[in-house]
């Protein structure tokens, strides 16, 4: 079997949340209610996505098993797990305030997984809060919602959330990318959830976090692991690439051509382009896209 140079999901990953609302199956074309998350070419066992190859389903999981080499080309050799997680969010008043521990802490607690470093691109306004704006001491933890630095997000603004970081968000739709790592540590849950404390207290870097250690450039989220940039396709854009690419049209339907290969890309859907497909030209006539893909 041999991987088609676009490779698309079998079927949606919608996730419901308490928080949730409709804008993703909206967005789709779907219909649906109270939907928090779509998880676009889940690699996680949590929740894998299915993709189609040949008119075949096999999940995300199998796929990069079967396929490394051909998905992640250059990086093949680093990753024995396949390296970004990519979400839409939809929420309606606040997720719960909270931390992602780095590799060293996910080893030290035993974890399944990996470290999560994550990043966030605005898809509407709303309220995002990330970072502490003045050093924070353990026993301070319970104030730790009036610390963080609160920011007003407008349409494509970028924040970064390495690792360690206290984040949470409200009424926004969110654009997420991260490693491949599904551990939050809950510092508050405004439903009553119970918290990870004692884990969140261990992952937690309790520095003030400066501005410029946050905000990215508009519409391009650069960290050290992955990049996601939002595209503005009038005509055509075309790529040469190395490894992977996922791409996710947020404003109207695009047009993908390769070598062999031509699909029709709706709205609100996603495209996982494989490395060994090396060539690929978007066309669009004003269309919003965002490119994701690994750095290292």
């Amino acid at each position: 079997m041999e991987l088609p140079e676009f490779i698309t999901q079998a079927k949606e990953n919608l996730i419901k949340k308490p928080w949730g609302r409709n804008w993703i199956p909206k967005l789709k074309g779907l219909e649906a209610d109270k939907i928090g998350e779509s998880w676009e070419f889940s690699a996680h066992p949590s929740n894998p996505s299915y993709v189609l190859i040949n008119g075949k389903q096999i999940s995300m999981i199998d796929l990069f098993s079967a396929f490394k080499r051909d998905l992640l080309g250059k990086l093949a050799d680093k990753y024995n797990r396949f390296p970004i997680l990519v979400k839409l969010l939809d929420i309606e008043d606040k997720i719960s305030v909270q931390v992602h521990p780095s590799d060293e802490i996910a080893l030290e607690f035993k974890e399944n997984d990996i470290g999560k470093d994550e990043g966030w691109i605005a898809l509407s306004e709303g309220k995002v809060y990330v970072g502490l704006r003045e050093d924070l001491r353990p026993e301070e933890i319970s104030r730790i919602v009036e610390k963080l630095n609160a920011f007003n997000a407008e349409f494509l603004d970028s924040f970064k959330i390495p690792a360690g970081t206290p984040h949470f968000a409200e009424n926004i739709r969110l654009f997420e990318v991260s490693t491949n790592s599904n551990i939050t540590y809950r510092i508050y849950d405004f439903y009553g959830r119970e918290p990870h404390l004692e884990k969140a207290i261990r992952a937690l870097n309790f520095k003030k976090t400066p501005e410029t250690d946050i905000r990215s450039e508009k519409g391009n989220l650069r960290m050290e692991k992955f990049c996601a940039e939002v595209l503005k396709v009038s005509g055509v854009l075309s790529f040469e690439i190395d490894t992977f690419n996922i791409l996710l049209p947020i404003e109207k339907d695009i047009t993908l051509k390769g070598k062999e290969q031509k699909i029709e890309l709706k709205q609100g859907y996603s495209c996982l382009i494989p490395a060994r497909t090396k060539n690929f030209d978007i066309e669009a006539d004003n269309a919003l896209v965002i490119r994701v893909y690994p750095l290292r």
